[in-house]
């Protein structure tokens, strides 16, 4: 049996004598014997192979076929190689027939399925402990379970589990179910979030070669653990609430890269329903939406890069009362978003907390450009940006009185600093200035590092 890896596959002069003087023959799939992937369940492996059976191709059409198939299967993540050889069935050589019946032979090799790692974080006066583990291909169906758990020093904690599964053997759309217990500290408000619940979604392609989430949230979450100056609107939304919620997300991304792109577009639409049983008075009830966009082009042989972003938002209780939670508020603000304030300090504050908002819009327009004299393949950039934002509770009485005010009198800053692009996250130290900023907002004037893959 002739073996042919995908990378070099091609029908060479193996077909029987006489291919080459009659090629309008219709090549046949007849068969295909698989070798390896001993714990993958036969019927995912047949969903991608016996589409190529029994059907007229010709040798091109076969090849792209062959090729699209072991694509599907690699996009599994759990094999380490799959190839595909072909040969001439047997029976063609004595035969008088009007095709060409071919044999093939899928070659699998497993990826390991069990994968832990454990480690420590130091960064900005914080030291973590983090532990992972998953089982791939846990049933055979190319079903992943894993586990994380995350401590620090600052008291925040992180625990999930998870399960991704195909949906019928698609390598295009799975299922996802999360169970998640996470505390964090949210020093802007003057208090401590623990969330409980889980998380059921659906996740497949989008139009634009993107991608499409559709799932379900039930959390609980406890406002609690305040210290002694919380303010009398953090001391208000304390204690429980049960979020039941719907939602959908589309993102797509067409940057060159994710740390630093130079070209391209990307762009996230997120929709959310929640508490929608009328006669449940104990969930939280609201309609929530937000965007997110950003746009890069180069110029002069990637000398000089522009970018622009834009992000906005908006919440809205479906509650008489118009109340909304803190967990499901706006906080924007600080190095990777709104630069020149800090961390989630643009916005309504009461005393020292910023308590955020139901309405938000920000933009930033940064201009990077190389360092003098240094080696285009550096991964230093010079940086020079403005920023802008606005961050509102609504006025229910005149929603378009907001509205107007996010555009009208938005806080502003600019600054110039220095990024380092690294292939695993983007360091930024700037020197922002605040240029206009409201009574209630925390601007922060002077230099502000910021580390990330999503920067405004």
């Amino acid at each position: 049996m002739a073996q042919i890896s995908t990378d070099e596959l091609r029908v060479k002069s193996l077909i029987y004598e006489g291919l080459e003087r009659n090629q309008t023959l219709p090549v046949f799939l007849t068969s295909v014997k698989v070798v390896g992937g001993v714990h993958t369940r036969d019927s995912l492996l047949r969903t991608h192979i016996d589409p190529l059976l029994a059907k007229p191709y010709t040798t091109t059409t076969l090849l792209k076929a062959v090729d699209e198939s072991t694509q599907r299967l690699r996009s599994f993540g759990i094999f380490n190689s799959v190839a595909f050889g072909l040969d001439v069935a047997p029976s063609a050589k004595n035969a008088n027939l009007n095709y060409i019946p071919l044999e093939g032979t899928l070659l699998l090799q497993e990826a390991s399925r069990i994968k832990i790692k454990t480690g420590t974080d130091i960064g900005n006066g914080d030291v973590s402990a983090y532990a992972t583990g998953s089982i791939a291909n846990l049933f055979g169906g190319a079903e992943t379970l894993s586990a994380d758990a995350k401590v620090d020093s600052l008291k925040q904690s992180s625990y999930l589990l998870n399960y991704n599964t195909p949906i019928k053997n698609s390598s295009m759309w799975s299922a996802d179910f999360t169970g998640l217990v996470t505390t964090n500290e949210r020093d802007w408000a003057s208090h401590e979030e623990t969330t409980r619940g889980i998380r059921v979604k659906a996740v497949g392609p989008g139009v634009l070669g993107g991608e499409q989430e559709i799932g379900y949230e039930a959390f609980m979450r406890t406002v609690g653990n305040l210290p002694r100056h919380a303010s009398t609107s953090v001391r208000t939304g304390s204690g429980e609430s049960f979020k039941s919620s719907v939602f959908n997300q589309f993102s797509v991304d067409k940057t060159n890269s994710i740390v630093f792109p130079t070209e391209g577009y990307k762009l996230k639409l997120r929709t959310e329903i929640a508490g929608f049983e009328p006669n449940n008075k104990g969930d939280v009830q609201f309609m929530k939406g937000e965007a997110q966009s950003t746009f890069v082009k180069s110029f002069f042989n990637e000398n000089i890069t522009l970018s622009f972003g834009a992000r906005g938002g908006l919440l809205w209780s479906l509650l008489s009362s118009g109340k909304t939670y803190l967990p499901d508020r706006f906080f924007i603000g600080g190095p990777n978003s709104v630069r020149g304030f800090y961390l989630n300090r643009l916005g309504p504050s009461d005393d020292e907390d910023s308590i955020g908002g139901e309405a938000f819009l920000s933009t930033g327009v940064s201009l990077f450009s190389r360092f003098p004299n240094i080696a285009k393949e550096s991964p230093l950039r010079l940086h020079l940006f403005a920023n802008a934002g606005s961050l509102l509770g609504i006025d229910r009485l005149d929603p378009s009185r907001t509205f107007k005010k996010l555009v009208s009198e938005p806080s502003v800053s600019a600054g110039v600093g220095v990024i380092y692009a690294h292939p695993v996250a983007r360091f930024e130290l700037n020197f922002t200035l605040p240029i206009a900023t409201r009574a209630s907002e925390f601007p922060r004037k002077g230099f502000q590092w910021g580390l990330g893959m999503s920067f405004l």
